[in-house]
Order: C-alpha cells, then structure tokens, then sequence
C-alpha cells in the first residue's frame, strides 16, 4: 500500500533550485502545486530531480530482473500484513512492467551522506558492466497492475493467478487484466532511510504523467489509510470512501484519479 509521504509534499514544496544566480520570485508559469499530478509538465518533474543533488536520482521501468531489490525495499518499507509477498510482486514485474517504476541513484561504496547506510545494506548489482564497484541503488518503486472489473481496487485487481507461469491470459479473472482501463497503484514505497527528502512526491509525479502520457489507462485508483487522504488529495486523487478490500486486515480508503478530471460517482462503481 501506499506509504506516508505527508512529510514528503512540504519538502517539495520547500526544495530550493539549484542556481548560482540570486533567488528569484517563482515564475507565473510554475505549475498549480494542487493541481493534478499529471498535469504538471515533464519539464518541471525533471527539474524537481535535478534539485536533489545529494542523491542525484533517476527513474527507469521496472521488470522481473529487478525482483530481488523490489522484495527487499518492499519488505522495508512495509510492515509485514501490508507488503506484496515476493510471488506477487515477481508477477506484477514479469506481466506488466511497463506499469512499475523505479526511483534508482548510484554511488560507490565509500559514499557519504544519505546513501551511505543504504549502499551496505545489501549486495547491489552495478550500474554498468564496465563499472562493477559503482551500484544502482533503489531508492523508491510503484508496481501497479490494471483491472477491468471497475474503477476502484478490488481485493481480485489485488490477487493473481496461482498458475501464471504456466497459463499466461491477457484477461484473467483476478489480477492484472491487459484490456483494463483502470490503473491499479499496489505499492508507492521509499526506504524508510530516504523518508521525508521529498522522494516519493517525486517518483509519483514522474509515474502519474508517464501512465496519462502514454494512454495506458482511463484513471489511476488506490487504497490508502485515512492518514493519507490529504496527501493524495492534493495530488489529484479523489477520495470515493471506505474501501471494501479485506488486504491487510482491511480499513482502507478507496481514492480515484481520473485523467478526464470527471467525478467517480456511485455508477461507475463495480
């Protein structure tokens, strides 16, 4: 489930730009920070990644070759009723990665700063073949699937076949469903080390324009606890109500980002 970023919209908001001129007012063409996040332009979600220059951080899809750093930032990130077990998050990567993203840095292991207890944790695998001590650290990732069952996340958008290896369908009854238009958003999580840097505003920012750009679904829907709606709110999403997904031992809210800017109302649900 999406985690708590409520530390992370003000440290966005304050992020100062990296410039050797005098601070200047913002411009008139900065966009709405309450508008809708796939609304903002491209230009100013790459500036927002140029500002951390502690971290120096890059978005990239995410597939099957990244599962064992997806299970581990996943497991940190969460607790563990909450966390995608690694069968399901291997799933996700392998059927629809195109819809799962990675929020990486790299450095090498003598680093300082903030990625300096990050890059020992574990045996990161390296940036390059021509560069085998310089690693690629995964900071953040959202893995999403897309469902066609309605316009909110349902505990069968959540689920996946337990055969999928062997019997790949393109529409199947639980999980992801290829001809869906509702973009499912499973997991929006950050190394509890990084939190409060203004990185998981970042990586949903990229994500949210990439899904809308790129015309893979109609809208973007989530469940989050109640500590959460503001957060998402001002991001766009739309709260709809309690969630009737029992995942986690359930209590969730049900959210809803349409890319028309249109309500969800009580028709469009399942």
């Amino acid at each position: 489930m999406p985690r708590d970023f409520l530390a992370d919209k003000k440290t966005l908001e304050d992020m100062p730009p990296l410039s050797k001129e005098p601070q200047q007012a913002d411009s008139p063409d900065d966009p709405n920070p309450m508008a809708p996040l796939y609304k903002v332009p491209t230009t100013f979600v790459e500036d927002r990644f140029k500002r951390m220059t502690d971290l120096h951080p890059f978005a990239s899809l995410l597939n099957q070759d990244d599962l064992d750093d997806c299970d581990w930032l996943e497991h940190a990130a969460f607790d563990a009723n909450e966390a995608a077990s690694r069968e399901k998050i291997h799933y996700r990567l392998s059927v629809c990665g195109e819809l799962c993203s990675g929020l990486f840095s790299s450095a090498y292991p003598t680093v300082d700063g903030p990625l300096s207890k990050l890059i020992k944790a574990r045996d990161w695998p390296p940036v390059d073949s021509s560069d085998s001590d310089r690693k690629r650290i995964l900071m953040g990732h959202i893995i999403a699937t897309k469902f066609a069952g309605g316009n909110i996340v349902t505990d069968d958008s959540m689920a996946f076949p337990a055969d999928w290896k062997s019997n790949y369908q393109l529409t199947p009854a639980i999980g992801h469903d290829e001809e869906g238009d509702t973009i499912c958003l499973h997991s929006l999580a950050v190394h509890p080390d990084l939190n409060g840097k203004g990185l998981g505003g970042v990586l949903l920012r990229a994500w949210t324009q990439r899904m809308r750009d790129a015309g893979l679904g109609k809208r973007i829907a989530l469940i989050c606890r109640e500590r959460l709606v503001k957060f998402y709110e001002a991001a766009g999403f739309m709260k709809v109500g309690p969630s009737t997904c029992q995942y986690g031992g359930g209590g969730w809210i049900d959210m809803v980002m349409e890319f028309d800017g249109s309500n969800i109302d009580d028709d469009m649900l399942p």
